[in-house]
């Protein structure tokens, strides 16, 4: 009888022992990733990453806010000698730039920065070249008298390409006012009606460039009802503005754990009329002298991801580049610039890539006025790891009309941008590659 006791007795105490033994156990594994934690912080400050974001309080806010995998991902990459920068936004799907940012909290309340979550394996950003809804010239009487909104002045297959991207840029060559009068001594003077505004969503457009010489054209009361009216539809816009200060400031997208800004200056004028902004003055970002774009282009790059740039230069309707295009165009590029693309020629340009960066001269006019002339959508696209491909998508102007061109008229176009580029080719699909 005493010895069934002791046994029962034995059995109690030892699973007893075994639950204590557990649970003492499972204390330590709970405590041992703490530890880890932070010694692995620890370790990854002892090596050179070469930012000054990286420190311990960003990387345990990085911990906190995602897996906390991601610092032994980090850590394993870095004793592996396969760190890159582009290692953060393989582990977060954020670049190490975004996450710096929402460590800082830099996006609230900022009227100059977007976020798209796409969460593709690529984002496209659209380009076109020179567009004009002045009442007073070639293309909306079109548009009215055609009674199709913007497929009276641009085919289905061309709006469906632009409301697909992801970002959709364009030159905004006009003034948008019903108020002011045409500056002296000026040739051609375009100005809508602020309710033209609208077609802009009708082509999917996100962002207009202002710094050209069509801006001004009817003055100052003029020029502020156009930042008005593109900030009241949303729209954003770059290269103008009510003093230097915002004609010179960037606009930026999160795309897809990317950060992409956009600046837009001009130096299209033989005779300058329109008025340079300055400290206490409207007026567009000028960039005929080039060390001020040059330190904004340097500046911004420190804090973006891309740097795109929009400029308005060249020799109007001739394929030529002025010499001042091809070296300030470099100068741009070794300043931080990723993309250049230009506008004001109305005709195509041809391409260059310098230092593995593309140049895209001149977009020509997209839909401007009553001229049959070739013209284009450039496509670049931002893929996932971080790499960049171009597409150029050839299109012509006539009869009001912008539309896609096929077979004979696409190669035809393929083949003049050929010739005209220097050291980038286009393949049968428009990809622009780049020649040894």
């Amino acid at each position: 009888m005493f010895k069934k006791i002791y046994i029962i007795i034995i059995i109690i105490a030892f699973i007893i022992l075994t639950f204590v033994s557990r649970s003492y156990a499972s204390e330590l594994q709970e405590e041992k990733p703490e530890k880890t934690q932070e010694n692995i912080i620890n370790e990854l400050l002892t090596y050179n990453l070469e930012s000054p974001y990286i420190d311990e309080n960003f990387l345990i806010w990085i911990e906190q806010n995602y897996h906390k995998q991601t610092l032994i991902n980090l850590k394993n990459e870095l004793k592996k000698n396969t760190y890159q920068i582009q290692t953060w936004h393989d582990l977060t799907g954020n670049s190490l730039q975004v996450l710096y940012d929402l460590y800082q909290n830099n996006y609230k309340e900022k009227n100059n920065i977007q976020i798209i979550d796409n969460n593709k394996e690529k984002s496209t950003i659209n380009f076109v070249g020179d567009i004009s809804l002045a009442d007073n010239f070639d293309i909306m009487p079109y548009y009215d008298s055609r009674q199709e909104g913007v497929y009276g002045i641009l085919s289905e297959e061309v709006v469906t390409t632009m409301q697909n991207a992801d970002i959709m840029v364009a030159n905004n060559e006009f003034t948008f006012s019903n108020r002011g009068t045409p500056l002296a001594n000026k040739y051609y003077t375009f100005r809508g009606n602020p309710e033209r505004v609208s077609i802009y969503h009708e082509m999917g457009v996100d962002l207009v460039s202002l710094a050209n010489n069509h801006v001004y054209d009817f003055g100052e009361e003029a020029f502020l009802d156009t930042l008005e009216t593109l900030d009241n539809a949303n729209i954003a816009r770059i290269g103008a503005g009510k003093n230097k200060q915002e004609a010179q400031k960037p606009y930026y997208y999160i795309i897809n754990g990317y950060k992409v800004a956009f600046i837009s200056a001009t130096r299209a004028e033989k005779n300058i009329l329109t008025p340079e902004a300055t400290e206490t003055q409207s007026g567009v970002f000028r960039c005929y002298n080039p060390e001020e774009l040059i330190s904004v282009i340097s500046k911004t790059k420190q804090e973006s991801d891309y740097v795109i740039l929009l400029i308005h230069w060249g020799k109007e309707d001739s394929h030529n580049l002025e010499q001042v295009q091809i070296d300030t165009g470099k100068q741009y590029i070794d300043a931080g610039a990723d993309l250049i693309v230009g506008s004001h020629a109305h005709v195509l340009q041809g391409m260059e890539y310098y230092n593995d960066k593309l140049i895209a001269y001149n977009l020509g006019d997209f839909i401007f006025n009553r001229e049959n002339k070739d013209t284009g959508i450039l496509s670049m696209n931002i893929h996932d790891d971080g790499t960049l491909s171009y597409q150029f998508i050839p299109c012509h102007q006539a009869n009001y009309k912008t539309t896609l061109l096929y077979d004979e008229n696409y190669s035809t176009t393929i083949n003049n941008m050929n010739s005209w580029s220097i050291n980038a080719i286009l393949d049968d699909n428009g990809n622009i590659l780049k020649t040894n």
